[in-house]
């Protein structure tokens, strides 16, 4: 494994800024991936999820202005999206993008320079790194977006990101930094895509900051191509009152890992995580969360999906923390599995540590099979059983 980190460091190194604040965040970053390298199934957090096959190859950053055919779908985002190509922001269709007074959506280049006032605290004291992995992007930051909306300003349409690869060993090192002012409300979605011919590597982080009484909106859907290594982290610090709408999709990629860090830190917040996987193949899907209760009278709800098949195998590991005072606090937890095919495998661990008197807490996890009876009573109405599975599965996906 050290050559890979050795190789790793090497275009870390070439990634460094000559913005002397942001040089010294790379730095320590840097450090802290020579120290910690790359996580391993000793420990605890990567126990079910192997790096192996990532590790196989070495995935470098191209920094030439390649064009990918576009390939984003999302109906009412016609027009509207700014894209990522082979890890590359496509200036042009920055610029394209209306906005009211006020509201930023920038380079994370330019706005180091332009906006430093606003982005350098989120930067600089934000998360320390879990593992080499999120520290890796950290002393790679060059590549995503700066988003800002201003205190009362109610963005009507979405802001839509999208990310495409087509190039063989291609590396993706992307950090979006998204911040609400207070009484703020946007909806922001990430899409991630690709040749389904090549292999390439991305390794993504948002991290958001959402004032008092503010509202975001995110999605990110993954559906990256069948032999892509994505690594992502979502992570959020919640203010009084606000409240944060978190959906995932993911079905691509052939090694993927989804880490998603909520921190409440003033009361009255809320956050709503929903998540959906579907890995068929030999495709192997990891989700970690992680809710951290610091303030009382705050809400978190967590409800993940899976559905399974071929050889298939996905890791969902969710974590709550009431810390000591958090009192009120509701947190609701579950995750449901079903499996359509025996070469099938998930390892599911919900997890509370409560600190805190006066709190309601819940959690809980399933693996299953298709209802057999549900199977056999829509045959008997002259439903086959490939169109009452698919049925069955929709049903299951849609339950509350």
């Amino acid at each position: 494994m050290s050559e890979f980190v050795a190789f790793y460091e090497a275009q870390a190194k070439d990634a460094f800024s000559d913005i002397p604040w942001l040089l010294d965040i790379q730095q320590k970053a840097l450090n802290d991936f020579l120290r910690l390298g790359f996580p391993n199934k000793h420990q605890e957090d990567w126990k079910y999820t192997s790096l192996a096959p990532f590790l196989k190859n070495s995935f470098a950053v191209d920094k030439s202005k390649s064009i990918v055919k576009e390939r984003s779908n999302i109906p009412f985002a016609a027009g509207k999206t700014i894209h990522f190509c082979n890890g590359q922001l496509v200036e042009e269709t920055l610029a394209a993008i209306p906005l009211p007074n006020g509201v930023l959506v920038n380079s994370l280049r330019k706005a180091c320079v332009q906006h430093k006032d606003k982005l350098q605290p989120f930067l600089t004291s934000f998360f320390p790194a879990r593992d080499g992995v999120h520290a890796l992007n950290t002393a790679m930051l060059d590549q995503g977006l700066f988003i800002y909306v201003p205190a009362d300003v109610l963005l009507d349409e979405p802001i839509v990101i999208s990310h495409a690869q087509d190039k063989s060993h291609q590396a993706s090192f992307i950090r979006h930094v998204v911040i609400l002012e207070p009484g703020s409300r946007a909806t922001v979605i990430e899409d991630y895509q690709g040749d389904d011919l090549v292999e390439y590597h991305t390794n993504t982080m948002t991290t958001i900051h959402l004032s008092a009484s503010s509202h975001l909106t995110h999605y990110k859907i993954q559906r990256e191509g069948k032999l892509s290594h994505h690594l992502g982290q979502l992570s959020a610090v919640l203010a009084t009152g606000s409240q944060l709408d978190s959906h995932s999709f993911s079905i691509g990629g052939q090694l993927v890992r989804s880490d998603t860090s909520i921190h409440f830190q003033e009361p009255n917040a809320s956050c709503l995580m929903n998540g959906i996987y579907a890995p068929t193949g030999k495709q192997h899907m990891d989700h970690h969360t992680e809710v951290i209760h610091n303030a009382p009278d705050c809400h978190s709800e967590q409800d993940y999906k899976g559905v399974l098949n071929g050889q298939s195998r996905a890791v969902f590991n969710g974590r709550v923390i009431v810390a000591k005072g958090a009192y009120h606090t509701r947190a609701e937890q579950q995750n449901k599995n079903l499996l359509l095919s025996t070469g099938t495998e998930v390892d599911t661990k919900p997890q509370l540590e409560i600190f805190a008197d006066d709190v309601s807490c819940t959690h809980g996890a399933t693996v299953g099979q298709l209802d057999e009876e549900a199977l056999f009573y829509l045959a008997t109405r002259g439903i086959g059983r490939a169109d009452a599975s698919r049925y069955l599965v929709q049903a299951f996906v849609g339950e509350n």
